[in-house]
């Protein structure tokens, strides 16, 4: 058991202070069962940090002792992750190093030779075919960077094993072992690992190594203040990036998961967390990992990005989602322009640049019931087929003057500018709402305008014909929209 406080006494596993003013290898060390979990990209992002901030070396380890661990895919969806995330290692797997083998499943020769050294000195015994460390009497205080000392008594210990009875060792022998031979200064995780703290400082300690300093900082919770787990929606980096989030904005919402910069601020560029990072601000407290922020933190992204990479972004996923041909053809890249034009300040993810010209496309809108009432009118119609004549007769959709032609067509049936352009849009988009006609126009392209008009006049006359109702829900007096004597019109779009 664990407990906050100063301890006097015989105490076990005290550790030198650290010294960030000289290069410190730190590790991210990840079991290979899946994709990255957001918070195991955050952990190695702060210790990505930290390597880059004293100069230093972050390695990568694959923590697969446990033989139902080694899963090929499972290690190369991690790198994956992370080299979208920006986070390279100096040592690893597929990069080698004075430290190798970078995988704990191919150093079980070393984890061994030191299980040999633990039953010749005492410090371990076989039973029942396993191999068990022996507790000794007294405390162990973890000095932690984050947590401060915490104590745990070694009677609420017990014994434990550290070689199973099938010859594999397990996790705390492991760690331990592999963290002193490869010199790790500082091990910077989860504090769901830290009552492992005490086990692997005492198996060091009885190796004859001196234990790294630990760095135990909070959990990261859901909405619920639950800890996030892998089963909560979107909290994988793979399942994040097929979503549509740039790793910019991941990295800056994980870095605030747990850590405060020194003046308040929300933006960052991985050089810049290097120069600002401290590990004296990480906090021990629980961090929200918060879908909404994010969101709002990617849309921020999104909008600071070059034109040119945004552009080529949409390109891509259009390309993913088979909506376009490769090699881009010239009208393409127009069209991309007009849509960022439209659209690009108002998206928060890839996926839903992907949803909005998925709509574009399709030949066909679904207005809302009352919506369709509205147009119910000879006048209306008469007015939106002159829309659908004029586009018809045009030989290019960008650039119109649709400020001044639609209020224009719009006298010759008595209706007001206003409702004459609430009306066109209805017509094209089933809303209200969306970016201006003038760009809408050419997104929509003239076969699509023209469909989409000839369908709400066709389902207006053959559904239920020119026959208005008159009340709306809970019996309100229902008008559409109706002529007016000519006035001064005025633009919209």
């Amino acid at each position: 058991m664990a407990e906050n406080r100063s301890v006097t006494g015989h105490v076990l596993g005290l550790m030198p202070a650290l010294n960030l003013d000289r290069p410190l290898r730190v590790r991210f060390a990840p079991s290979p069962v899946g994709t990255l979990h957001v918070g195991a990209a955050r952990i190695a992002l702060f210790n990505w940090l930290l390597a880059r901030k004293t100069g230093g070396r972050f390695v990568l380890r694959i923590d697969d002792t446990d033989e139902a661990l080694g899963d090929a895919g499972g290690e190369a969806a991690i790198v994956r992750d992370l080299r979208w995330l920006g986070l390279e290692w100096d040592e690893g797997p597929d990069t080698g190093g004075p430290a190798a083998p970078y995988r704990q499943s191919e150093r079980s020769p070393i984890h061994g030779e030191h299980v040999a050294r633990l039953l010749a000195n005492g410090a371990a015994y076989e039973r029942d075919g396993a191999v068990w460390f022996r507790m000794p009497p007294g405390t162990t205080v973890v000095h932690d960077r984050i947590k401060g000392d915490v104590a745990f008594d070694h009677g609420a210990l017990a014994d434990f094993v550290i070689r199973k009875s099938n010859g594999t060792t397990t996790s705390n022998l492991a760690t331990a072992v592999d963290d002193a031979t490869m010199r790790i200064d500082l091990v910077l995780r989860g504090d769901d690992h830290l009552d492992n703290a005490p086990r692997q400082i005492l198996i060091a300690r009885a190796l004859g190594y001196e234990p790294p300093v630990f760095a135990h900082t909070g959990s990261i919770v859901n909405a619920a203040h639950a800890k996030l787990s892998e089963g909560d929606d979107a909290t994988g980096i793979d399942e994040l990036r097929r979503a549509g989030f740039l790793p910019e904005a991941l990295i800056e919402h994980l870095a605030l998961l747990g850590w405060s910069p020194p003046e308040p601020r929300e933006t960052f560029t991985l050089d810049e967390l290097v120069e600002l990072f401290d590990v004296a601000r990480l906090g021990g407290s629980p961090a929200e990992f918060d879908a909404g922020r994010l969101r709002a933190f990617n849309g921020r992204a999104l909008r600071a990005l070059p034109r040119d990479r945004y552009h080529a972004l949409v390109a891509e996923w259009m390309q993913r989602y088979g909506l376009l041909e490769e090699p881009v053809p010239d009208a393409a890249r127009r069209w991309i322009e007009t849509f960022l034009d439209a659209y690009g300040s108002e998206l928060h993810t890839l996926r839903e640049a992907i949803e909005e010209i998925a709509k574009l496309r399709e030949e066909a809108v679904t207005l809302p019931a009352l919506e369709l009432e509205r147009l119910r009118n000879r006048h209306v119609l008469f007015f939106l087929d002159a829309v659908s004549q004029y586009v018809d007769a045009q030989a290019e959709l960008r650039g119109l003057p649709l400020g001044a032609d639609l209020p224009e067509i719009a006298k010759e049936f008595g209706l007001a500018a206003n409702d004459a352009f609430a009306a066109v849009r209805m017509a094209i988009t089933g809303s209200h709402d969306g970016p201006p006609l003038a760009l809408l126009f050419p997104l929509l392209g003239h076969d699509r305008i023209m469909i989409r008009i000839g369908a709400v006049s066709s389902h207006i006359l053959h559904g239920r014909g020119l026959e208005p109702i008159k009340y709306g829900p809970g019996g309100v007096p229902f008008e559409t929209i109706q002529p007016t004597p000519p006035g001064p019109t005025t633009s919209s779009g």
